[in-house]
């Protein structure tokens, strides 16, 4: 695989003093893009004007398509690239789960791995979402929990007071989540984590604990743009017509407006009682209904404060560490 190219906001060349960031990017191959440039955004709102280096990386164990290890050949390097080269920082995204374990998926040992390097060789680690899980099951064995149904949505959280993550947030943030699974808050405040921002509905959001690198998990997605959760219903709702599978998704919580949310149940309906409408029909009515829903990214701000708190842990770190060298 030839070198992955580089996004630095400060004209693409490197800088002395520049913060060092890898992003893992083990996202499905339709998503493998849109991930790099979401966090490309979000790592940019949080930089602020300090000078960073982005690097995309894929493990090779993830099952690809051809079109997606051309991409990756042309944008993200090897793993084994990082381990020569080196970060300050790292950000693992999760991968489509396909076994009813995460240590039983194919990629596993890769994974392992590299939290294990994380650990000892990173100032600091954002694991986000399915990564967050996988994460937790190699350091302490944290099973995650099933939910009842997808938890999906722009939720609020309340903040824990004087949390470095959420420094100078109001008392209560949203975040967008799309998940099945959850790591049990009890569990998590057990073995040591601190707590970030949770809620009763949807659980923890944010949670961190020192390994010595500072881990930073996330249940769920604040580089998500204002349409993603949107189009993963819409490929949900698509594949329940096409017999994909078996439950019909509920819109996203906190996204559409009540009108929207009306009309979608209304098709809803309509489908149930006659599911063999043909696909082409169901997707016209879909993306009729969605296209005059226009939705916001409500938790932009609350995003890039998080990347921002992020930044100054990892800049203060490496400023601690320069001292004490």
């Amino acid at each position: 695989m030839r070198r992955a190219s580089e996004a630095d906001t400060r004209g693409g060349k490197p800088q002395a003093g520049a913060i060092e960031i890898a992003l893992v990017n083990n996202m499905p191959d339709q998503a493998l893009s849109s991930t790099m440039a979401q966090f490309s955004r979000l790592v940019r709102a949080g930089a602020g004007e300090r000078p960073y280096r982005l690097r995309g990386y894929a493990l090779p164990s993830v099952a690809r398509g051809e079109s997606a290890r051309r991409y990756l050949r042309q944008t993200h390097d090897e793993i084994d690239a990082l381990y020569a080269r080196g970060t300050d920082a790292l950000i693992v995204t999760g991968a489509e789960p396909r076994a009813a374990r995460l240590d039983e998926e194919p990629y596993w040992p890769d994974l392992a791995r590299l939290v294990d390097w994380a650990r000892d060789r990173t100032v600091s680690t954002i694991w986000s979402c399915l990564a967050s899980h996988a994460a937790l099951l190699r350091l302490d064995g944290i099973e995650r929990r099933r939910l009842p149904e997808k938890l999906s949505g722009a939720y609020a959280f309340e903040t824990t007071p004087g949390d470095w993550a959420t420094f100078g947030a109001e008392a209560r943030i949203l975040a967008p989540h799309s998940r099945y699974n959850e790591a049990p808050r009890e569990e998590l405040e057990r073995r040591g984590y601190a707590i970030s921002a949770a809620s009763e509905t949807a659980g923890v959001d944010a949670f961190w604990r020192r390994e010595p690198s500072l881990f930073l998990f996330l249940q769920g997605h604040p580089e998500y743009d204002a349409d993603s959760l949107v189009k993963e219903y819409r490929r949900d709702a698509l594949r329940f017509v096409g017999g994909e599978r078996d439950d019909y998704p509920n819109p996203p919580v906190g996204v559409f407006s009540d009108s929207a949310v009306a009309r979608l149940e209304a098709l809803r309906r309509r489908t149930m009682r006659g599911r063999a409408e043909k696909t082409e029909s169901f997707e016209a009515r879909l993306d009729a209904i969605l296209a005059a829903a226009p939705v916001a990214a409500t938790w932009d701000a609350d995003a890039s404060r998080l990347y921002r708190n992020w930044f100054d842990a990892v800049a203060n770190e490496k400023l601690a560490m320069r001292r004490s060298a």
